[in-house]
């Protein structure tokens, strides 16, 4: 019996939307578009220099419609072993592409930081990515 009403109770969670979301949802719908659009103006600056700062890989992909941009690694570079000392030598957090589907790339975000911290990682990014 008790099994039964667990299913019911997990069929309602998985088919309602939350009261956060939708909390959030209302909250984008009332503040507008032209909130919506200064939102996205302000993730240029960081598109910008994370751009910059992986220029010196093979490729790149991405930034046109996400907020993050794939690097192509150099040949034998082990991406989480680069995603490690980003973190402990430069002190910037990136995603090991292989967590992604692509080994031997980096994923890096550019939408959760404010500009000026964004220019700050980007110098960090481009300094551990010319030591390679």
């Amino acid at each position: 019996a008790a099994y039964e009403k667990m299913l019911k109770v997990q069929d309602t969670i998985a088919i309602c939307v939350s009261r956060l979301s939708q909390m959030a949802a209302l909250g984008a719908l009332e503040a507008g578009r032209d909130w919506v659009l200064e939102q996205v103006r302000s993730l240029e600056v960081g598109r910008k220099v994370i751009l910059e700062a992986m220029e010196p890989l093979e490729e790149i992909i991405g930034g046109n419609g996400a907020m993050y941009v794939m690097g192509k690694l150099p040949n034998g570079v082990d991406d989480q072993d680069f995603a490690s000392s980003l973190v402990e030598k430069y002190g910037v957090a990136v995603i090991p592409g292989s967590f992604c589907g692509y080994p031997g790339w980096i994923r890096v975000c550019y939408s959760n930081l404010p500009p000026d911290d964004c220019k700050l990682a980007a110098a960090r990014l481009k300094e551990g990515i010319l030591k390679l």
